[in-house]
């Protein structure tokens, strides 16, 4: 399920679901070309803490709450409606730049997801592999979704070709590491703009963070930064909330097949290559 495309997400996000049908208590859809449901109703509120950045020492050191200082709006934040209404201009602003600044953008974006709770479980089937995904807001180019992982659950090893996104834990622990695609032979790809190794090429990843995830702990990633992960819940599962921000319509995520096992141990390199789906 995380390699929808946004057609696709757009699709299952309206799945079974008809303008005007109550899908949980106070939560009604009011439109099918946009999921357009009330939040707050569904018992997202304000949350007073805040989050350790833990994917990246370079781009996610501190605190969220160190953002939220900086910002009165940040600071007034009081439900999931209101994150949302205050993301989207933004986002709609960073994909229309000529040079998005992704780091500022995903510091202001963290610092105001911390502080929304979890929603209620209402509509998360569970995947053969153990995970759900339950998308509770989708305005693009952004989306909003809940991760329920049973324990030692995975979900394996997959790019993010297109976008950006923050992944926040609320329950459990979950393990995080972080990739990039590199080339030894120095040629620059532009990732960001999708430039990456051929389907059915051998290519190099490589590892740039290992994080154990806890409640209120997040991990970010860019276009071209720490964009391949994998997730795995810890003994007692998982639950996370993902929040992504799509730079085109082409935007999803592709699996990558690998042994698990380091190629350059000393430099932390991964030989990998696309899977066929």
């Amino acid at each position: 399920m995380q390699f929808w495309s946004v057609d696709e997400l757009a699709r299952h996000a309206h799945a079974d679901h008809d303008a005007g049908e109550e899908i949980s208590p106070g939560v009604v859809v009011t439109r099918r070309k946009i999921l357009r449901i009330g939040l707050s109703a569904a018992g997202l509120a304000l949350l007073g803490g805040a989050g350790s950045g833990c994917a990246s020492p370079n781009h996610n050191e501190g605190h969220a709450d160190d953002g939220a200082r900086t910002s009165d709006k940040v600071a007034s934040a009081a439900s999931a409606d209101e994150f949302v209404a205050r993301v989207l201009p933004q986002a709609r602003a960073l994909i229309a730049a000529p040079a998005p600044d992704e780091e500022a953008y995903l510091k202001a974006v963290t610092a105001l997801l911390a502080r929304v709770d979890a929603p209620p479980k209402w509509r998360t089937p569970r995947s053969p592999e153990g995970w759900s995904v339950d998308t509770f807001a989708y305005y693009p180019p952004i989306v909003l979704m809940q991760i329920e992982m049973a324990p030692k659950s995975v979900i394996h090893l997959h790019d993010h070709r297109h976008y950006n996104g923050v992944l926040l834990a609320t329950k459990g622990t979950t393990r995080c590491r972080n990739f990039d695609i590199v080339q030894p032979d120095g040629k620059q790809l532009d990732i960001a703009a999708g430039d990456v190794p051929a389907k059915g090429e051998d290519f190099f990843i490589r590892e740039n963070a290992d994080a154990v995830l806890r409640p209120r702990e997040f991990s970010t990633l860019t276009r071209n930064r720490d964009n391949i992960h994998q997730v795995e819940a810890g003994d007692d599962g998982a639950t996370l909330v993902d929040f992504f921000t799509h730079f085109s319509p082409q935007a999803r995520s592709y699996g990558l097949a690998w042994d698990g096992k380091p190629y350059d141990k000393a430099n932390k390199l991964y030989q990998v290559t696309w899977k066929d789906s």
